[in-house]
């Protein structure tokens, strides 16, 4: 769940196959699982991965792993400084500049939705707008990427393809998801990518709020057990997991 006080407060979702899914707040992505059997790729420090993430993304691997293996109430984890400050900010700019929000809401979220990357084509007028935009989706979509983010979850290699559904959505006031556990389709690892202002405080608003799987018992306990604040240029994960991942 999520409430944010800012225009600038973004969520993308990004979707990869044969049971999969990843988010980010900002931007929130959906990877889903594959039963091909590709050998793993080590993400390696290619020029994407050098014009996109922080130089040291990769050596931090363990540290990643580490915090999401040994958080409750089921493994996730919250990462700072990922990408390029400047090159995250850039994708702030041009969403902001180049495209509008369109208001959705229904029984489970309220939100301002703005441009869906997984539709942006490829030498489109739109596209040669938003180049990092454009970018950072090249990045998601990354055989490199996925492998990296297998490794953080611990997935099988392979476990997830490039069929990804990407949409970005601004929080105003008011705007929020309600608990939910990300089930749908073959999603497997949802991620969230924080787009916030870097002067973003608490009191705005905006958390990852995660809870316990919830039953009939009058021990159940209905509060969120972790939160994961947006600070910008951080981004939250997990694996998606019937009756467990309720966020």
């Amino acid at each position: 769940t999520s409430t944010a006080n800012r225009y600038s407060l973004l969520d993308y979702f990004i979707t990869m196959s044969t049971n999969a899914e990843t988010k980010m707040n900002g931007v929130k992505s959906h990877d889903e699982s594959n039963g091909d059997d590709v050998p793993n790729k080590r993400p390696k420090l290619n020029t994407l991965f050098q014009e996109v993430l922080a130089s040291d993304i990769v050596e931090r691997e363990g540290e990643f792993k580490k915090a999401y293996s040994e958080s409750t109430p089921y493994p996730h984890a919250h990462i700072r400084n990922v990408f390029l400050p400047n090159f995250l900010n850039s994708v702030k700019e041009e969403i902001k500049s180049h495209t509008k929000v369109n208001f959705k809401e229904s029984d489970l979220f309220r939100v301002y939705q703005s441009i869906d990357m997984a539709n942006l084509e490829p030498g489109s007028e739109l596209s040669i707008q938003l180049p990092h935009v454009m970018k950072l989706r090249e990045l998601l979509y990354s055989q490199e990427w996925r492998s990296f983010m297998e490794g953080l979850a611990g997935l099988p290699p392979s476990t997830l393809t490039n069929q990804i559904d990407c949409a970005c959505n601004c929080h105003a006031p008011g705007c929020h998801l309600l608990c939910h556990d990300d089930v749908i389709g073959t999603r497997k690892v949802s991620y969230i990518i924080y787009l916030t202002e870097e002067d973003w405080k608490p009191e705005e608003g905006g958390s990852l709020e995660l809870y316990q799987p919830q039953n009939d018992e009058p021990s159940s306990n209905p509060l969120p057990v972790a939160r994961a604040w947006p600070a910008f240029n951080s981004m939250a994960f997990f694996v998606v997991e019937p009756g467990a991942s309720f966020h």
